[in-house]
């Protein structure tokens, strides 16, 4: 007897469709048009014979038995999508796993903790390499990027991975002639180094410490965390750097931290991959090994 089971394609339109709520959102995750899949949703509430969808200001929501159908539905979607990757990697949940992270968060914050990745999922070979903000992820077949940010990529699954406490350093020497203890507005009396990818790191450093009248937006600017340190080091000014990149020079007093805490930067970093690709056996392993991490 055959199976009564509406087409994959339908299915798949009515599951994109929900999940961003919008046709042209799912059309351009699946690669269709929006005519294409409205055909298929439409074709779908016929062939069950109920409205799966209903309009709110401008977003498409799930009616009560729509929200009910694709709770139903999504476990098997996930089964036979899973064992379909598995059968395409020749029957393996590992395969090779490209991780794309800024160097400075990438050799400090994530490379010392694979050894416990590895012997969790010792199938799974990672190559590891160095990238400052959005890849592309067709091109250079990286599956999962680490990015700064507020977590909203269009077509990317973002995992929020931990935030960034950023304080301003220099070397002991850029102090020695002082005659009093440092404190945050004695900043004005310094140049203000500045890193490319942290454009407004001052700016939002010196707001959130309440000082005004400090030019936050001009000063000489370095493309990476490490030669903003090595600029600090050399007496060049005072860097803005995240407390994680500073450990080691701190412990063995190239820099110091004296002219106040560190507060919280407002955005965070984040491990995201394409949608479509999120429920891939080896991605999937890696983002729940980084969420046991973030819950310990």
């Amino acid at each position: 007897m055959a199976r009564r089971i509406p087409g994959l394609k339908a299915l798949s339109c009515f599951e994109q469709t929900a999940r961003h709520g919008s046709v042209s959102r799912a059309a351009e995750e699946l690669y269709l048009t929006q005519s294409a899949v409205s055909r298929q949703l439409q074709g779908l509430e016929t062939w069950l014979n109920c409205k799966l969808f209903m309009r709110k200001k401008q977003r498409l929501i799930l009616t009560p038995e729509g929200e009910d159908y694709l709770q139903a539905i999504r476990p098997a979607l996930d089964q036979l999508e899973t064992a379909t990757l598995k059968l395409l990697s020749g029957g393996s949940d590992g395969g090779v796993l490209t991780i794309a992270a800024p160097p400075t968060f990438g050799s400090r914050r994530l490379i010392p903790f694979l050894p416990d990745f590895r012997a969790r999922h010792p199938d799974i070979v990672i190559n590891f390499i160095s990238r400052i903000g959005m890849p592309d992820f067709d091109r250079e077949q990286i599956d999962i990027a680490v990015l700064f940010g507020n977590g909203d990529w269009n077509g990317l699954e973002a995992q929020r991975l931990e935030g960034e406490d950023m304080v301003p350093i220099c070397s002991p020497g850029l102090i020695a002639n002082m005659d009093h203890t440092p404190k945050p507005d004695d900043l004005r009396q310094f140049s203000l180094l500045h890193i490319a990818t942290r454009p407004n790191g001052w700016r939002d450093w010196l707001k959130a410490a309440n000082l005004e009248g400090i030019d936050g937006e001009n000063g000489p600017k370095f493309e990476h965390f490490t030669m903003a340190m090595q600029a600090a080091i050399a007496g060049l000014g005072v860097a803005l750097l995240p407390t994680f990149a500073i450990g080691d020079e701190m412990a063995n007093g190239r820099i110091i931290a004296p002219f106040g805490p560190p507060r919280a930067s407002p955005h965070h970093y984040f491990a995201a991959c394409p949608q479509s690709r999120v429920r891939t056996p080896k991605i999937r392993a890696f983002m729940k090994w980084l969420a046991d991490r973030g819950q310990n």
